[in-house]
């Protein structure tokens, strides 16, 4: 009957998160949950029903360091060149903000949530990076399935709060605070933008043997990372030590996409984001219920306190360095969200003009978000107190 069962939850991870990715496209409430909420959601559901699921956190623990270099491949870390120099200091702030605030929160929660140091290096890493830090940070500091659970839930409230803000009062009321955007005279390179569009906010493909089969070779890629990882990890601790795994394979991700073939191969980002759905699923289907208590509702509360906190210190860093309200919310938007939520913003702010840059800065908080929420996690653990 295990047999069964483990059939059973490798398929659903398999083939769970295509359903949870066409439903966000179909219902429009559903897409502001999202694909990664939705697969949290129905791996709790399924975790009610099914025994047997030892099987899905094995799996789940070797997606991540594969997925983080897959996002990592495509990205054009040299066109960060094409970034005005306000674009560049603003994103700069948002980290700064961030990290700020995120070790604020930690010195307020840390006598109220066990471990904080842990939750305040995965915000650091979600709110310049995106979900798939958070989900790094919290496998590299061996954070709990369920509390990163939890804390995916507390950003979806949270964030999903922002961006409706984003785009609708945020505009206004930004411009009244800071100097208004400049438009150039130069016109934007279209072609580039068009395909940093396709990469990171990629149309629905169509599901078949053929494309699996086609990025095969990213993949086995993405698995050689790891394996570079594991055994510098073996090397340097004589363990697989998961902050140096996560740190290496960040950094063959980066450094694989210098390589031009590496960079152009289709479907790395997607097939990322696809282990990283995988991995949300099987993390649901381990969630132990006993974790609904008390501390889900402060993990919300610091959460809550430290985007909306950074969000306000970068708002007033900005003023005092002149930087424009256009520029300040777009790459607000790219450390909080990726590169994903670009466009919508964009739109709302009717500035066709920060796509691009917006776009870059998303990547690049990908590939430094790893690297500063560990980093300053692991500081806060030793000097914290």
């Amino acid at each position: 009957m295990t047999i069964f069962w483990n059939v059973l939850v490798v398929l659903i991870m398999a083939l769970g998160p295509r359903a949870m990715v066409l439903l966000s496209k179909r219902f429009r409430i559903l897409g502001m949950l999202g694909p990664v909420f939705l697969c949290y959601a129905c791996g709790i559901l399924f975790s009610l029903i099914i025994p047997e699921k030892k099987i899905a956190m094995d799996i789940s623990e070797i997606l991540v360091p594969i997925a983080i270099p897959l996002i990592l491949f495509s990205a054009d870390l040299s066109s960060v060149r094409k970034l005005a120099k306000p674009m560049l200091n603003s994103f700069i702030l948002v980290a700064v903000s961030v990290s700020l605030v995120a070790c604020a929160t930690y010195l307020i929660f840390r006598t109220l949530i066990p471990e904080a140091y842990k939750y305040a290096g995965m915000i650091i890493g979600l709110y310049t990076g995106g979900t798939p830090n958070l989900m790094a940070i919290g496998a590299a500091l061996s954070v709990s399935e369920s509390h990163i659970v939890l804390a995916n839930a507390s950003d979806v409230i949270v964030g999903g709060t922002y961006f409706l803000l984003l785009i609708s009062v945020m505009p206004r009321l930004t411009r009244r605070f800071l100097k208004p955007f400049v438009k150039t005279e130069t016109e934007s390179d279209e072609g580039f933008i068009q395909n940093l569009e396709k990469t990171y906010i990629p149309d629905k493909e169509p599901f078949s043997l053929k494309l699996i089969l086609r990025h095969v070779p990213i993949v086995l890629l993405g698995i050689l990372s790891l394996a570079i990882a594991a055994g510098l990890a073996l090397l340097i601790t004589g363990k697989l030590d998961v902050v140096i795994i996560m740190l290496v394979v960040t950094t063959c991700g980066i450094g694989f996409s210098f390589i031009k073939k590496v960079r152009a191969a289709p479907g790395s980002y997607t097939v990322g984001q696809y282990l990283i759905l995988m991995f949300s699923l099987g993390i649901g289907m381990s969630f132990n219920f006993s974790a609904l208590n008390k501390e889900a509702l402060l993990l919300l509360a610091m959460f809550a306190t430290a985007q909306f906190g950074a969000v306000l210190v970068h708002l007033l860093l900005s003023k005092a360095c002149k930087i424009d309200a256009d520029t300040s919310l777009i790459t607000s938007t790219a450390g909080v969200y990726g590169p994903a939520f670009i466009v919508p913003v964009a739109e709302a702010l009717d500035n066709r003009e920060v796509v691009l840059p917006g776009l870059i800065c998303g990547i690049l908080g990908y590939a430094a978000g790893n690297y500063l929420g560990i980093g300053i996690a692991i500081a806060l653990k030793f000097f914290g107190g």
